[in-house]
Formats: C-alpha cells, structure tokens, sequence
C-alpha cells in the first residue's frame, strides 16, 4: 500500500473535519451579524470572481436551480445583486453584484480569512501547506 498508514489517515480525516466545522460555526455567527448566511456569502463570493448564471452558481454551491433563484431574489430585494438579460442570450440572465454588493463580498471574504487566520498558528500553516501541496 503507498500513502501514509491507515491510522494517520482516519486522524488526518477527523482533525480535517474539526477544523472545517470549528471554522464554519466560527464564521456563521460572525456573517449573521453582518445579515449575510454562508451560503449567501459564499454566492455572493462567486459572483465577485466572475460567475455571473444562475445555472452556473447552482452547479457550484451544489444547490438545485430553484434554491439559487430564492437566495438572488433576497439578495437583489436586499440591493447587492442585479440581474439583467444576457446580450448575446435574451433568454438568460446574467448577474452584477451592486456597490453594495460588492463591499458585503469583501466583508464576507474578509472575515472568512481572519476565522482561518486566527484558528491557525504559523507552524499549522507551514504544515498545511505542504499537505495542500503534496494532494494536488
């Protein structure tokens, strides 16, 4: 067998979800105050990096299509998101975060970064990388 041992890769596995959900509760609470949910920080984060179908934000966050049309409807209502037909596609959409919208999407990655920031000390974060490294 190649690869580390089994043991050490069931500990990896479990230290690996601590941290995630340590790090998603830890951001949840701090994205409420800020009236934004993950899965809305996370679209909203998507959009900032180009993805502007709605078909497309479905198949990243792994959400049906009908799920993606409520969160942009609380969003556009919420004046972060527009939407406006696609000029070469009347019949799609495409999607513009507002001003607005664009200041929550740095809040949101913002915060996001200084969860993980604070959870990990310099020697974790030599250690991740390296991990992150060798599994790509």
């Amino acid at each position: 067998m190649n690869g580390p041992p089994p043991p050490l890769v069931q500990e990896l596995a479990a230290l690996g979800y601590a941290l995630t959900h340590a790090l998603y509760t830890e951001a949840k609470e701090l994205l409420v105050k800020e009236g934004l949910s993950p899965r809305k920080a996370h679209l909203l984060g998507l959009l900032a990096k180009g993805v502007d179908l709605p078909s497309q934000l479905a198949e990243l966050l792994e959400v049906h299509p009908s799920q993606v049309s409520h969160l942009l409807a609380a969003l556009e209502e919420e004046g972060l998101v527009e939407r406006s037909p696609d000029p070469q596609d009347r019949r799609k959409v495409k999607l513009f975060l507002t001003p607005k919208g664009r200041e929550a999407a740095a809040r949101a990655e913002a915060l996001w970064l200084a969860v993980f920031g604070r959870r990990l000390r310099s020697e974790e974060r030599r250690v991740g990388k390296e991990c992150t490294t060798r599994c790509r």
